[in-house]
């Protein structure tokens, strides 16, 4: 078995990506995700890589090693409420501590809000306050009973959660992580009163004191675990039927990998798996050029996803507000801005033109689909500019409907502003670059850094129509196409390595640090970690295991994350984690302070497991240096101050390594399509991907 697959699973399209590696040859798919049920788009895109390799799918599984699988699922199910019908175990005295939303107004109303005001409604709980129940126990801070289990309380509340007919229940006890027994107990308990229901203890979900973002995230698992588990199963089962007889991964938030039987175990892990490879992939384009700074941005039919590779090295966070609610465990730092391809124009009650972050999504989809749409969206207006050939869209696949493009626009936003539909389109394209590039503008001054210093890697089947306005709009100096763009995540999950993170709470001034202690947390994070990647099928030679502290300055709010070197925790290495801490805060946030004093928050241990990755030249196609032996034409283009112009189209397979293209030109690719305005050049680099600068630099 020489193949390996990655699948991408968006809001839009399931994105595929077959890499055989005897030919060293990258080929890619695409299929429309169907929301009912995703295996049917996922089964789609397979089948349409297999055709691509000249076979069925059965002889593509069973001939393929390993696939790597990438789900919105998880993600879907929090945004439009439908995860499970959920119950909750507290302690006593603390049973609606989640309905008070321990976030900022900032992060839950998506528009500038006055902090004070109190006729805002605040963010719902994940469950019904009547599905809340609590226990007598109570442990104090250091770990000791207070209050033992009351058994008879605890088969009370389940008995009310089985009667309600609960399908998941998130146990939240007070200090759990010091003391789980009880938390042990009472899911024993659970097993015998109501077997079968979903169980979610927050001392395995995230152990690490603080109540809210413990519990937030437990009820996170607890809320996606049946339809994710019941997917991640499903597709498991499918597969096999179908002849895969390889090993099924899937891609977490954190951007590693892990088998089916670790996600079931925590599905929480998936929450935000969608947009997670992209910057790996990201950072490998960007080291073969040796820029270490990379903005990757992925612009589908919905979104807009921001990631930042930061001198080498994907940005991980340790907490992201979802739903308006606390999400505690490590994910690649994407930012999502409602901008794609399917983003829909509108006439707001002032009478302005918006831009989203409303998304025909995948069905009815844009006007030009011709399956049912009629609002105007960005896609529509692509079409009217000319960027986009109705009779080549996805490789020829689709056809699209200039008309209806047309009409959706002239109806719904060039006749109530009074002006042409050439007009109205060039106004929604420019709205959406310059909402996207303020989106990422926003996100690069909450990470500290200046957009200036990056190099933009755009990708996803949208973007690159988008990308040279939005490198423009940021002052960026040089832009990436990657010939996989279309296919971006699903790429960049086989850069992707086994990893698994695990945390523990110790807090402490530095300089009464308890070693021995913080080196027993260690080695017990570690062993998990060892005993994780063993169940994996992952040789102990294999295991790579990485350190980390939380530190901050005393009786500072914030903290920041610093390495610790490998080995044992010992004064030496202490103070090296210590000045690593200051390095950070000092890039971040422009200062920093050896001599004041510091203090630990947080103890981190990842174990990770380097899986192959392909070569990236396996992306490239066969082309020659001369560009003109891939012209397939001329077409009217809009471009802004000069209206249409008479623009060189050209076919991407044909543009071989070192080719040099002048804008204003057209560039198709099978599932997307480069514009290059004037004023800036494009070149072809060994592996087939576009770097692109503007002239006057």
């Amino acid at each position: 078995m020489n193949f390996r697959i990655s699948l991408d699973a968006g809001g839009t399209f399931t994105d595929g990506v077959l890499f055989m590696e005897e030919r060293g040859q990258a080929l890619t798919a695409k299929a429309h995700t169907t929301p009912r049920d995703p295996s049917i788009g996922t089964l789609n895109c397979i089948a349409k890589l297999a055709e691509q390799a000249g076979m069925d799918r059965r002889a593509l599984l069973a001939q393929t090693a390993t696939i790597v699988h990438g789900t919105t699922l998880a993600t879907n199910v929090v945004a439009t409420r439908s995860g499970a019908k959920m119950g909750t175990i507290a302690t006593k005295g603390f049973r609606l501590r989640m309905v008070m939303q321990q976030v900022a107004k900032s992060d839950w109303v998506e528009k500038p809000v006055d902090m004070y005001d109190f006729r805002l409604d605040p963010p719902a709980p994940l469950t019904r306050n009547f599905l809340m129940t609590e226990v007598e126990e109570r442990v104090n801070a250091r770990g000791e009973v207070l209050t033992p289990l009351n058994e008879e309380t605890v088969r009370r509340a389940v008995r009310h959660l089985k009667d309600h007919q609960v399908e998941a229940i998130a146990v939240l006890l007070l200090f759990s992580p010091l003391y789980p027994l009880h938390e042990k107990r009472i899911a024993e308990i659970i097993e015998e009163e109501f077997p079968g229901v979903y169980v979610a203890l927050s001392s395995t979900v995230l152990p690490v004191i603080g109540e809210f973002d413990r519990w937030s995230t437990t009820m996170f698992s607890a809320y996606v675990a049946p339809a994710v588990a019941g997917y991640v199963t499903r597709i498991r089962e499918i597969l096999k039927k179908e002849g895969f007889g390889g090993q099924l991964l899937f891609m977490q938030s954190n951007g590693g990998t892990a088998t089916p039987e670790i996600i079931v175990e925590n599905p929480a892990s998936l929450l935000l798996s969608g947009p997670a490879a992209g910057p790996s992939l990201g950072r490998a384009l960007g080291l073969t050029h040796d820029f270490k700074n990379i903005l990757s941005v992925d612009m589908g039919g919905t979104s807009f996803d921001v990631g930042v590779v930061h001198d080498g090295l994907v940005d991980v966070k340790q907490m992201q507000v979802i739903d308006w609610k606390k999400f505690c465990l490590p994910t690649v730092d994407v930012s999502a801005v409602g901008a794609g391809g399917g983003s829909i124009a509108y006439i707001d009650g002032t009478g302005r033109l918006q831009v989203g972050p409303q998304s025909a999504g995948a069905s009815p989809g844009p006007a030009c689909y011709d399956q049912g749409g009629e609002e105007p969206t960005v896609t529509d207006a692509n079409m009217l500019l000319g960027y986009l050939d109705p009779d080549y869209f996805l490789g020829g696949e689709v056809k699209l409907r200039k008309d209806l493009a047309e009409k959706a626009i002239q109806e719904k936003i060039a006749a109530p502003l009074g002006i042409t539909a050439t007009a109205a389109a060039a106004a929604i394209y420019d709205i959406i670059n310059a909402r996207m590039a303020s989106g990422t503008d926003v996100t690069f001054t909450k990470r500290g850094y200046d957009p200036r210093d990056f190099t933009l890697c755009a990708a996803g089947g949208a973007a690159p129509v988008h990308a040279v306005p939005i490198m423009e709009e940021l002052g960026i100096r040089k832009l990436i196409i990657p010939k996989v763009a279309p296919t971006y995540c699903a790429f960049g999950m086989l850069f992707s390595d086994l990893r698994h993170d695990f945390q523990r709470t110790y807090v402490s001034e530095t300089v009464h640090a308890d070693l021995e202690r913080i080196n027993g947390l260690y080695a017990e994070m570690e062993a998990l970690a060892r005993e994780t990647l063993q169940r994996e099928g992952i040789s102990p030679a294999q295991m790579t295991i990485e350190k980390a502290m939380e530190i901050k300055y005393y009786g500072q709010f914030r903290q920041r994350l610093a390495k610790a070197p490998a080995g044992p925790v010992t004064p030496e290495t202490l103070q090296m984690t210590v000045a690593d801490f200051h390095e950070n805060h000092r890039a971040a946030l422009g200062y920093a302070d050896p001599k004041y004093p510091t203090e630990i928050v947080r103890l981190h241990l990842t174990g990770r497991a380097h899986l192959p990755q392909p070569q990236l030249g396996a992306a490239a196609q066969s082309g020659g240096g001369d560009p003109s032996l891939a012209l397939k034409g001329k077409r009217a283009a809009y471009f802004t101050g000069q209206g249409f112009v008479d623009t060189e189209v050209y076919a991407g397979e044909g543009l071989g390594s070192g080719a040099i293209l002048r804008g204003p030109c057209i560039i198709e690719e099978r599932f997307t399509t480069l514009v290059v305005p004037p004023g800036t050049t494009t070149q072809i680099d060994v592996n087939g991907n576009f770097l692109i600068t503007r002239e006057e630099d």
